[in-house]
């Protein structure tokens, strides 16, 4: 499916794209400038051409011109300075083995993919010191032609023209590029966990970081981006597996499995420092061919046996300034048990590399190198692993970045103070050393507890955390060689505040002594009456009369005091309370509310037969039954009445009236049958001299209003028949006469 999407992002597209003119014919390139003496600097454009571009636009190469255009400060200095072909270019350098070399496109017979390298150079006199030196190659070859990228390129939109630059800044003296080890046009096999690296080393030893970086288009007026094809960016230029590619910037190593064909465009920028000072960039255009008619596995590299050091991932050796010597070994995995070679470059001054069984399925080496005079900095080496396999070489460039910090350090600052019963805020202040940092801290010889500084960064960090008042000491160490500490005194200080104590007693409560808690094991409460006079024990509340009562105490623990702390205490009278809307009779199944007043809440029992609706708690009276209400104030001090009901009665009877006068003038405005007693059944129908029913209900509180669908019927004689039964039991069947008078 990948293979497909790839497939469409680029030859969908071509119809209607307008092409810009020149050749289509490069790979990749890198720009790069080389001091000869004083202001003088050699510029050299590499050219990496498609061998699959047709003859004639790749014969271009051969007699090119590249202009360099270059800047000072912003302003142009130089405009077309031209670089020659350098002799011996046009060497083929397409990764395929030695048997398969002429089955290249770069034969006319061939069906691999190929690459040709084309090397520029030319002199350039700069009038003097500058911050802001650029060098730019626009993709302009002289003659008209350009330097157009090679449309079998799949992460990106055809028709682009390329574009590098590089930047200098010789204002405290000369700078050089980096020189690279590695061609910038591998050749992979999908599916297989792949890594590469440019092997870059720098002639001055600078400092370098690696930075992938958007590619331009220089093919019109002013230089733009190009368009990435979708999901395609800068920073993720391949489709790999998920999760299948990273880039380090430390040292510019790409770890990545390939999934689909494509030969992806990537652009890698390098930074050269200089103690911290930014002396120069340069760029390199690369593109990784992924085909699927290889086959075999890259051998791998594993570091074992480090000693003076310690290993991070992405190959990354960490060492504290100082540190006398470090020692590893590097094996090679090689799963296809091919020849294999192992070769180096960019490796540090005085230190040994020795390689053993090279040229065989399984060579190592050995790296030696006495650390202890070095500076702080990053040093970076890289090994070549090429697997003799076919057609296409399984190989890898790794790097290994020795890394020397100097020793960490701690600071602590106590932000909080503890007031005696909390725990302080406490900020540890770290430099230096490599990520992660851990910060031991002991108390007595016990460890405490242990933080880990994993989200700063190698030159600070900082972790706030809390203690208890005492005397401590930290240690932040990168390893168990890098470590430093430094103790320090969590002071006990401040006051703690406590809020009042008010008590809330009801009159007849039994008599209650105050307890306050103390914050702390070891607090001493001092209890004061309010004229100030210390009393011998804490207060007791009498609750035989109603009355307040203040008293005041100052707790002390450690250097700490609460200062004065009021207590209050009011007794309560009872609330007088009593039930309200007694019926003296009721009838079987009544709906009774239940009402008591004097107080805030009222609570019925037994809760069992208390209901709720809108109109608050009620009871249905289906026997003589007493209910008890506790009445309680707003201080919770309550009062208990009982009702009963014992007087009930069965109440089943019916009342006909023989008129009504629907006229809104509020008296017998409607018709029902008045009923005493509560209705198990009830059904109730009006009817005109014709037999039409006009009206029809079940619930023996509701009228008729004299008229039908909402219309008033006239004046005159209407029938009924009710039909009920009463919840005692006893039936009603009874039909009549009304008149409605208007």
């Amino acid at each position: 499916m990948k293979k497909l999407l790839l497939f469409c992002l680029f030859f969908c597209i071509l119809p209607g794209s307008v092409f810009k003119s020149g050749a289509k014919h490069l790979f990749g390139g890198d720009l790069q400038y080389t001091n000869i003496s004083g202001n003088t600097y050699k510029v050299s454009l590499t050219l990496y051409g498609d061998c699959s571009a047709p003859a004639d636009v790749f014969g271009q190469l051969s007699s090119a011109t590249p202009e360099i255009t270059v800047y000072k400060n912003g302003s142009l200095f130089s405009s077309g300075f031209a670089l020659s072909l350098k002799g011996g270019s046009g060497a083929e350098v397409s990764p395929v083995c030695p048997s398969e070399i002429n089955n290249t496109a770069c034969h006319s017979t061939g069906s691999l993919p190929g690459v040709k390298q084309f090397i520029y150079e030319g002199n350039i006199t700069l009038d003097g010191p500058s911050t802001n030196w650029q060098f730019f190659f626009f993709g302009k070859l002289g003659g008209g032609y350009q330097a157009g990228r090679s449309l079998s390129i799949t992460n990106i939109q055809p028709n682009s023209q390329m574009q590098l630059s590089a930047t200098l800044d010789n204002s405290s003296g000369p700078n050089s590029s980096p020189a690279y080890s590695t061609i910038p046009t591998p050749f992979y096999c999908i599916n297989v966990l792949q890594q590469y690296n440019q092997g870059a080393s720098d002639p001055e030893n600078d400092s370098l970081s690696f930075n992938l970086v958007t590619a331009m288009d220089a093919s019109g007026s002013s230089s733009v981006p190009v368009m990435y094809n979708y999901p395609f960016t800068a920073a993720f230029p391949l489709s790999t597996t998920a999760g299948g590619f990273s880039f380090n910037s430390l040292n510019g190593q790409m770890t990545f499995t390939p999934d689909a064909i494509q030969d992806a465009l990537i652009v890698n920028r390098v930074y050269e420092y200089r103690s911290g000072h930014l002396v120069g960039t340069s760029e390199r255009e690369m593109a990784f061919i992924v085909r699927d008619n290889c086959n075999g596995i890259p051998p791998t590299a594993v570091v074992t046996s480090i000693t003076g050091a310690s290993l991070s991932g992405a190959n990354v050796i960490n060492i504290c300034r100082g540190e006398p010597s470090v020692h590893f070994t590097i094996g090679i995995n090689n799963p296809d048990g091919d020849s294999t070679l192992l070769t180096y470059g960019g490796m540090p001054s005085g230190a040994v590399f020795t390689i053993s069984n090279n040229n065989t399925a399984s060579p190592s080496a050995d790296f030696s190198w006495a650390t202890g005079s070095l500076a702080a900095g990053n040093y970076t080496f890289y090994i070549n692993l090429k697997n003799k396999h076919c057609p296409i070489y399984n190989t890898s460039t790794i790097a290994y970045t020795i890394r020397v910090v100097n020793y960490p350090t701690i600071s602590t600052t106590v932000l909080s103070q503890t007031n005696c019963i909390h725990k302080a805020a406490v900020e540890f202040n770290l430099a230096y050393g490599f990520l992660p940092r851990k910060v031991t801290i002991t108390q007595g010889g016990v460890v405490i507890k242990t933080l880990i500084d994993s989200t700063g960064n190698d030159s600070s960090g900082v972790i706030i955390d809390s203690l208890e008042g005492g005397n401590y000491i930290a240690m932040v160490s990168s390893d168990s060689m890098c470590s430093s500490s430094v103790s320090f005194i969590v002071a006990d200080s401040g006051s703690f505040k406590l809020d009042s104590v008010n008590y809330s007693l009801c009159l007849g409560d039994p008599t209650t002594p105050v307890d306050i808690t103390p914050v702390a094991v070891g607090a001493t409460i001092t209890w004061y009456n309010m004229a100030g006079t210390v009393l011998s024990t804490p207060p007791i509340i009498n609750t035989s009369t109603t009355a307040n009562y203040s008293w005041y105490f100052i707790e002390r623990f450690k250097t700490c005091s609460s200062g004065p702390v009021n207590v209050n205490a009011a007794v309560h009278s009872l609330p007088i309370g009593s039930i309200i809307d007694i019926p003296q009779t009721v009838c079987y199944g009544d709906k009774i509310y239940l009402k008591a007043e004097g107080g805030v809440n009222n609570t019925w029992m037994p809760t069992d037969l208390v209901k709720t609706d809108t109109g608050g708690p009620f009871i249905e009276i289906l026997a003589p039954v007493t209910m008890h209400v506790k009445i309680t104030d707003e201080f919770n001090c309550s009062d208990t009445q009982n009702v009963t009901y014992a007087n009930v009665q069965q109440c089943c009877n019916f009342n006909y009236p023989n008129a009504f006068t629907p006229n809104d003038d509020g008296r017998n405005d409607g018709y029902k049958v008045v009923t005493y007693g509560n209705m198990l059944h009830y059904n109730l129908t009006i009817f005109n001299r014709w037999g039409q029913p006009l009206y029809q209900t079940s619930d023996p509180k509701k009228e008729w209003d004299g008229t039908w669908h909402g219309i008033p019927c006239d004046a005159g004689t209407y029938f009924y028949y009710l039909e009920a039964q009463c919840l005692t039991g006893p039936k009603e069947f009874h039909k009549g006469d009304i008149i409605l008078i208007r």
